[in-house]
Formats: structure tokens, sequence, C-alpha cells
């Protein structure tokens, strides 16, 4: 594991602990229900909680929507089949049902997209996007071909996928997941976060694969620039909005892991309290290197219930038994020679 990494994690893991027993993480100063922001016991916005972000509502708008960022519940309802319905469906069939040849990933049941379009507002959006208006990534000219030759320059030309642990996928490795990258954005499962507030300090933990997020409330940058898996991140409170700004992605992030960014992006996130249950949360990217201007979009995030602890490692034989497979398939070839 990248020793950054683990001093991250460690420092993560820490000051959680810290944030615990000092009894910082409090229960939220409610006022009566009378639309009023909820607010800490220090004063600023409460957005505590584990919060759901799923959604069938994709990062860019599809052609066929072109023009309109909302449909009526209607077209929601012809354009969004119940995932629900599907995996029902499957458990009815039967245990002696014949399965497809090559059934090529998980069963419906291990996923969890969401079953609705994201709601803004009361309506429901055809993108996460909302700027540019067209919904659609904003690339420049050469923007993919240049995220295209940093994945190339950092993807180990010399080092096949099976000749050690390097080349396998950050995701593999547990390391880094699609999940858990700066924004947030809906992926097929585990769209849930935490939030935790201090006076000094806020923690945003990804739930897959376990990464905390040390956000420093109106502090600076690191001034040696440590390119780092999820940025570098500060953050301050703008009347009912927590916003953070991130820099100094690691590159091998981008080009071996996921994301929208070049390594020398900036990132702004905007949490906002909407009510009890609900967060709006927004997030902005600018990156000359690749869009020809900055890119909003934005989602809810509704309350959730507690977490289990993503244990990546944990009873986890695929990466030895890859590793060990190439191996023996390897001095096979030899004695064949």
């Amino acid at each position: 594991m990248n020793v950054y990494l683990l001093q991250t994690r460690t420092a993560s893991l820490s000051l959680s602990l810290s944030l615990l027993a000092a009894g910082l993480i409090s229960s939220s100063v409610y006022a009566a229900d009378d639309g009023q922001t909820p607010m800490t016991a220090w004063g600023v916005p409460d957005l505590q909680g584990i919060w759901d972000y799923s959604s069938r509502t994709a990062v860019e708008r599809h052609p066929r929507f072109e023009g309109k960022l909302t449909v009526s519940q209607e077209e929601a309802e012809r354009l969004v089949p119940s995932l629900k319905e599907y995996t029902d469906a499957l458990e009815e069939r039967g245990a002696e049902a014949p399965g497809p040849e090559n059934v090529g990933g998980y069963n419906a049941f291990w996923i969890n997209p969401g079953d609705w379009l994201a709601v803004i507002d009361g309506e429901l959006r055809t993108s996460l996007i909302i700027a540019p208006e067209d919904g659609r990534i904003p690339w420049t000219e050469g923007g993919r071909e240049i995220r295209a030759a940093q994945r190339a320059a950092m993807a180990y030309p010399d080092m096949d996928e099976n000749d050690g642990p390097e080349g396998r996928s950050l995701a593999e490795r547990c390391m880094l997941s699609f999940a858990s990258i700066v924004p947030f954005t809906p992926s097929l499962y585990n769209n849930t976060t935490q939030i935790v507030q201090s006076p000094t300090h806020v923690m945003i933990l990804a739930e897959m694969a376990h990464d905390a997020r040390i956000v420093k409330i109106d502090g600076e940058h690191d001034p040696h620039g440590v390119p780092r898996w999820h940025g570098d991140s500060i953050g301050y409170y703008e009347g009912d909005t927590l916003v953070v700004e991130t820099i100094n992605f690691d590159p091998e992030q981008i080009a071996r892991g996921s994301g929208y960014t070049s390594a020398n992006a900036r990132i702004t996130e905007r949490f906002s309290r909407v009510n009890e249950r609900e967060l709006r949360y927004q997030f902005t990217i600018e990156d000359p290197e690749l869009y020809e201007t900055a890119w909003t979009g934005e989602l809810p995030m509704f309350a959730a219930p507690d977490l289990y602890e993503y244990a990546c490692h944990e009873g986890n034989h695929s990466m030895p038994g890859i590793l060990m497979g190439a191996r023996v398939l390897e001095q096979m070839a030899e004695e064949e020679q």
C-alpha cells in the first residue's frame, strides 16, 4: 500500500476517534419545524449524518433530451424500469430456470443504482449536469486524447496485468473505488457517504472503499502540494452551505482509477441542508487542460441507515488467486519448452 495513503487513512481514523472522544459529534440544535436550517452547537449548518445519493439520472444528458433539463412524472415512469420489479421477477422464476450462457457480472440483486431519477426542487432531472445548459461535458478538442494519453502513460506498459499487484486496478487493490472519487456521482452500488463535523474539520467518508477525506475548515492547502488520492481539501461556510475546495489530485488516480479531472483540476463542492432528511450536493469542475469551460452538476442526498464497514480485503482471495494462477501458467509454459 502507498505509504502516504496509509498515513492519510491512519490520520483520518485518529481524527475521527478524537472527534468521538471529545464529544464533538453532537446532535443538531434543530429549530421547530419552521423550515430553518438545523445548526450545530458551535453555530454552523448541521450536515452530519449518513447520506444516500443513488440515482438513475446520468451525469450527462442523453441526446434524446436535448434542451430538456426535466421530464414529467409520466415520462419518467416510461423511461425508468423498476429495479425492484426486475429482481422480483428473477426471484419468482424458480430455481430450475436456465441461466444465460455467459452471466458476465453480478446478479441484479447485488446492485443498487437507485430506483428513480434525481429530484431537485420537485423536478425530475435528465442529467446531473446543469451547466453548460446542454447537459454535456465540455471537452476541449484534445481533452479526450490528453486523458487517454495520461492513462496510457501510467498503465505500466512493460507490465502484464497479471505480473504483480501493481498491474491490477486501484479498485481491485482496495486503494480507490469508483464510488469514492471527487466529486460524488451515482454508480452501481455503495452510493453512500457519511459526514462528521467539528469546529475545525469535516470528515467526508465514502462507503466504498471506506475512504475518509479530512477537510480543514478555514484552513490552507498543503504548501508542499503533495498529490493525494482524493486531493487536498479545505472548506468554509457560506451562509447555510459548506463549501469544499479540492486540488492536488494524484495523477495515478486519474490514470489508473477513475475520475473527471487531470492532476491540475480544481473541484468546488457545495453541501446544503434542504430539510431534516435531505441534502443538496453541487459540484463544479475547473480543468482547462481537459474542458473548454467549467461545468457544474447537482444531485440530492437522502438520509440513510447506518453503514456496515466496507472491509475490502476481508475474505477476498481473488487477488492472490489471480496472481498465483498466472505463476502456475508461466511454470507450465516453461515446462513445455
